[in-house]
């Protein structure tokens, strides 16, 4: 069998018959496949699926079939394989170059690759169908994160967004308007003085203390990274990094459907989504907020949307001007101070990438200064939140290494420990958030103070922090409710 296999792709190779279509597919096909299994997470829409199929696959087809026609009508038939030669090479190489951030070295690599393909097809050109059956091979290792992507959508249970009581039929008994900023990365007081960061931070607390916030020093995040931490918190439960979340489905529980926003609309609130990059929109998942300052129209389709920029301090005033005076929910998204490398290959080591967090963490400083500011004088009666999604990641070379099993306490509560502090509407709130210690029950609190109904508080999750690690492989337990360090794997 595998000798006849072998004997038809020789024949097919060696064949006078030329293919520009099928050659332009391959090329496709692979990127399609390729594209998707690294990205799934970030194309799972529709309307990517069809720009992707009509970028990755049709424009090559019509490419390769368009020169190959054009050539043969000029009676150049001799250019006609080299053409396709160079061509299958040069889309492939630019569809793999177009994944990475385009800079100068991409461009010298995407010359040198025309060069060879260009010095190869002088002698090599009449096999240039080689190529074909050599893409759709290595097409196949695209296919198991695709297929497994798919099976946790096929497969994935809605049971851990289920409630525990009827807090979603909570009734507020005044309606301030509400401002959810959260600064991406921005660690928290406490863990700013620990021997890792060892930051003098006490310039903005008292800012903060003077505008009437309370600081909750020692508050965490529930999971290590925004889809993950955003999505629990605004399911107020606990996912425990489930399929679904983990894999396509944290952007739709954030800006599209959660408990947060059917409570607030229920209580007659207009909501605004006011953020600085397109990172929670790119996959296109529907949108639940009355308002988003990013335009379907203005998302990418390939890239993750961090390249985006958007002024939201400006946006945020022009909302808070055409809103009404009370009824509102305001959920900013401030990508600073972030978090250092994802990768060692974009490290400049650990001393040199916390000091470049901290520098990042003081400008987050002057932002926040001016944005609350602002807020205070022209909202005095609104409630405030300022509350990071995770940490910074400071004392690690780069985010890949808390994948592995870490036992020191200092860099564990680098990823977990998160500023949060907030400015109530009145002095009633503690009776409220006195067991308010992590992400999960932050806006149970603020649900159960708005309403004056204790009960709400009967049914906070757990403040356990998880994360999901390589090595050991699993999901684990690093902090259990009373803020110790521990060790647990869940599943």
């Amino acid at each position: 069998m595998l000798e006849k296999l072998r004997n038809r792709l020789l024949a097919f190779i060696e064949s006078d018959k030329d293919t520009p279509l099928l050659a332009g597919f391959a090329v496709g096909f692979y990127m399609l496949l390729f594209y998707y299994s690294k990205n799934f997470a970030l194309a799972n829409s529709w309307q990517q699926l069809l720009f992707f199929v009509g970028y990755y696959i049709i424009i090559p087809c019509i490419s390769l079939l368009l020169g190959y026609k054009f050539l043969n009508l000029l009676k150049l038939s001799r250019s006609v394989r080299p053409f396709l030669f160079v061509s299958s090479i040069a889309f492939f190489a630019f569809f793999i170059l177009q994944l990475n951030t385009l800079n100068q070295n991409n461009l010298y690599f995407f010359a040198g690759v025309l060069a060879v393909a260009l010095l190869l097809s002088f002698r090599f050109s009449k096999y240039y169908k080689a190529l074909i059956p050599i893409l759709f091979l290595i097409s196949l290792f695209n296919v198991r994160p695709i297929a497994g992507a798919a099976y946790k959508f096929a497969t994935a249970s809605d049971e851990w967004k289920n409630l525990p009581d009827d807090i979603e039929k909570v009734v507020f008994r005044s309606k301030p308007n509400i401002y959810y900023i959260q600064p991406d990365g921005y660690t928290s007081f406490t863990t700013l003085k620990n021997s890792i960061h060892r930051f003098d931070n006490s310039d903005y607390e008292d800012f903060l203390k003077r505008q009437g916030f309370t600081l909750y020093d020692n508050f965490r995040s529930n999971y290590n990274s925004t889809l993950l931490s955003n999505s629990a918190t605004f399911a107020m439960k606990h996912h425990y990094i489930a399929s679904d979340i983990e894999f396509y489905g944290a952007r739709n529980v954030i800006v599209n459907d959660n408990p947060v926003l059917r409570i607030l609309r229920n209580n007659g609130y207009r909501s605004s989504f006011i953020t600085e990059k397109s990172y929670l929109l790119v996959n296109r998942p529907g949108l639940g907020y009355d308002y988003c300052n990013i335009r379907e129209v203005e998302l990418p389709y390939i890239k993750d949307g961090l390249d985006t920029k958007k002024d939201i301090f400006a946006d945020l005033k022009v909302q808070m001007k055409d809103n009404s005076t009370s009824g509102n929910f305001y959920f900013l998204e401030k990508f600073t101070p972030g978090h250092i490398p994802n990768f060692i290959s974009d490290s400049k080591g650990a001393i040199n990438e916390t000091r470049d967090y901290l520098d990042q963490l003081r400008q987050a400083n002057s932002w926040l200064k001016k944005v609350i500011e602002h807020i205070t004088s022209n909202d005095p009666g609104a409630i405030i939140i300022v509350g990071a999604d995770h940490g910074g990641f400071a004392g690690m070379n780069c985010t890949d290494e808390s994948l592995i099993k870490i036992t020191d306490r200092n860099q564990i509560y680098s990823i977990f420990g998160v500023q949060t502090a907030i400015r109530w509407s009145n002095t009633k709130a503690k009776v409220y958030d006195k067991e308010m210690k992590t992400s999960i029950n932050l806006f149970r609190t603020v649900f159960s103070f708005l309403s004056g109904e204790e009960k709400y508080l009967e049914h906070m999750e757990n403040d356990g922090s998880y994360i999901k690690l390589k090595d050991p492989a699993g999901v684990y337990k690093y902090i259990n409710d009373d803020g110790s360090i521990i060790f647990e794997k869940i599943k």
